[in-house]
């Protein structure tokens, strides 16, 4: 999982609670790397895909379109497929589908998420709406900041889209600053990573408030 939905899986790790509006988010994306073998529950994945996983969970989810990255509920929340460009476009094209039902998503290639791919993973707890536990597999905060400060540049990305990115990269980076010190942007396991791109991890600053307004926010009221 990639996206705002990340910073759920962040701010357990670092047992803080970041505020509501840069967890807003209408959708979710999930990137798809084509060299691991896929971890999902249910026997018949294989065959109806991510398509039909996500009818199973409610029936009201509907792809875009034949061929479509996207599926969409009655609520119009969107779930993206996602993967990064291949390196070699002239090599064999990666799997791109997760089952075998026509109309299954099929992942889009797009620009970015190959750093994403390529860089540590973290494993999460989380307690959803309703109360249950959820698992999220989702790359290492230092990358999402990096990754957000990079998308916050991009000159054809929506100008909104642009502030909160740059605000998210900054909350993290602060958060990982302050409260996991152990990890360390010039840490060789973000090498995959462009250098220029993790030498920004100094522009970004302190971050906006969004982790608590103060120290008494940020300790447990035990």
């Amino acid at each position: 999982m990639v996206g705002t939905h990340e910073l759920y899986a962040y701010e357990r790790m670092a047992a803080v609670q970041i505020s509501s509006g840069h967890l807003a988010t209408g959708d979710v994306d999930l990137l798809y790397d084509a060299r691991a073998r896929l971890k999902l529950l249910g026997s018949d994945v294989a065959t109806v895909g991510l398509a039909g996983l996500l009818r199973h969970v409610d029936h009201s989810f509907v792809t875009t379109g034949a061929g479509s990255f996207r599926a969409v509920n009655r609520d119009g929340f969107m779930v993206d497929l996602i993967q990064p460009l291949p390196p070699d476009r002239m090599a064999q094209a990666p799997r791109s589908r997760i089952g075998t039902a026509p109309d299954d998503l099929v992942a889009v290639e797009i620009q970015g998420p190959a750093w994403l791919v390529n860089s540590p993973k973290i494993e999460t707890i989380v307690i959803d709406a309703r109360g249950y536990p959820l698992r999220l597999v989702t790359p290492d905060p230092r990358a999402f900041a990096l990754h957000k400060a990079w998308l916050a540049d991009r000159s054809d990305r929506d100008p909104l889209k642009r502030r909160r990115d740059f605000a998210q990269a900054r909350v993290v980076a602060e958060l990982v600053a302050t409260r996991l010190p152990h990890l360390r942007f010039d840490d060789p396991a973000l090498g995959a990573l462009p250098k220029a791109l993790r030498a920004r991890a100094a522009e970004l600053g302190p971050a906006p408030r969004g982790i608590g307004s103060g120290e008494e926010e940020r300790t447990p009221d035990w």
